[in-house]
């Protein structure tokens, strides 16, 4: 059964993503203990701008599977294949990372040397994605795997949700929102999959009708009125990151609380609007050489290892505090540690990922020849086949 055809510069977006990952966990403590600092509203700005890596990672995860499953057959041999190819490429890097992590947190914290206590402590923290902070998106997807076969089924049989996934994904999502707020009070909400809905069914409606989509984002010559969707969506993006950020800087700097609500809504449209700003951005650049941004497509094509092996480099690095209170010292060692985030991860994964096959049981499958371990053939036109593992 054969896939659809090539698309542009997917791992463009995942590059851009997964930037936005590093940015957040790189300034995470910054937010915390660098209040007051001339530089604050830096590190605020960056750290809350750059919350879009999982939401965006969340949707490119269900554009790819709806991309290629959606207009084709899916019987009993196509889900066994597909839960086998999850199963490899995603569960088993998970439950590797999930024991290192964890083995390395409990020693770090002082944890006793008694095995009985950490496979006690371990358990539940590896059935719930908390073996590790960064765990947890790899516990997202895996539920929204489980979810994909029911929903690409309604999707399949009945058109009209199809044509209304974006705006049922959104339903859908802020009915849990509003009846955790309300009255189930779920333990770490943001841990499961009802969380992210309205990101994974646009991401089912952009796989659906992606040639339309894409000739929307891309296709200037329909006049005015297409402009004027592309400014109104470039603006509600920049107002609603723009809101969230200051309402995080009032609340972080001045201990202003608003709503829990208020924060979701600013943060849903800024990320939602994010996903296809960074489509059309690729699509628009996706072609070119530019040095910067074969950089982030490197780092797209990697950056599900990346994504697991950084914190690892971030935990390393923190050991070593620069001693100064001067805000121009410790903002270059702040970059400092996304520097070596980037860097030391991307050396990582991608010495490890040339050593032969097996290194699908720490990083997955790499897309295209990167799985065999030689370099990509570059095309000028920047396309890449569209992977169905995703990051």
């Amino acid at each position: 059964m054969k896939s659809r055809g090539a698309i542009t510069e997917i791992d463009l977006v995942r590059g851009f993503a997964m930037m936005g990952v590093l940015m957040v966990h790189a300034t995470s403590f910054a937010t915390v203990r660098m209040r007051g600092d001339d530089f604050f509203g830096l590190y605020n700005f960056l750290n809350i701008f750059s919350k879009v890596g999982t939401t965006t990672f969340i949707f490119l995860s269900s554009f790819v599977l709806f991309y290629n499953y959606y207009h084709r057959t899916f019987g009993r041999s196509d889900l066994a294949r597909f839960f086998q190819k999850r199963m490899m490429y995603i569960v088993v890097p998970y439950l590797v990372f999930s024991v290192i992590f964890f083995t390395v947190a409990w020693y770090h914290r002082g944890g006793v040397t008694d095995i009985t206590a950490m496979l006690q402590s371990f358990w539940p923290k590896l059935a719930t994605g908390k073996a590790y902070t960064h765990l947890y998106f790899i516990f997202i997807n895996i539920q929204f795997y489980l979810l994909f076969p029911l929903v690409l089924l309604l999707l399949k049989r009945y058109r009209w949700l199809a044509a209304s996934s974006v705006l049922i994904g959104i339903v859908l999502q802020w009915i849990f929102y509003i009846g955790n707020d309300a009255w189930w009070h779920v333990v770490n909400r943001n841990s499961w999959s009802f969380s992210y809905l309205s990101y994974y069914f646009l991401g089912a409606w952009l796989g659906i009708y992606y040639e339309r989509v894409r000739s929307w984002l891309t296709d200037a010559g329909s006049g005015f009125g297409r402009r004027l969707g592309w400014m109104l969506l470039w603006g509600v993006w920049l107002g609603a990151a723009l809101v969230h950020i200051g309402l995080r800087y009032n609340q972080r700097l001045f201990g202003v609380e608003y709503h829990p609500l208020l924060y979701d809504a600013f943060w849903n449209v800024h990320t939602l609007t994010t996903t296809l700003v960074m489509m059309q951005v690729a699509f628009r650049f996706g072609g070119s050489r530019v040095w910067w941004l074969r950089g982030f497509r490197r780092l797209g094509v990697y950056s599900f290892g990346i994504y697991l092996v950084h914190p690892l480099v971030l935990l390393v690095y923190r050991e070593f505090p620069l001693r100064t209170d001067h805000s121009w010292l410790q903002l270059l060692w702040y970059a400092g540690g996304l520097g070596s985030a980037i860097l030391v991860s991307y050396l990582v994964v991608y010495s490890i990922s040339r050593l032969g096959g097996w290194t699908w049981i720490l990083f997955g499958k790499l897309p295209g020849r990167l799985s065999t371990g030689k370099e990509p053939v570059q095309q000028v036109s920047g396309k890449t086949s569209v992977s169905e593992t995703t990051s």
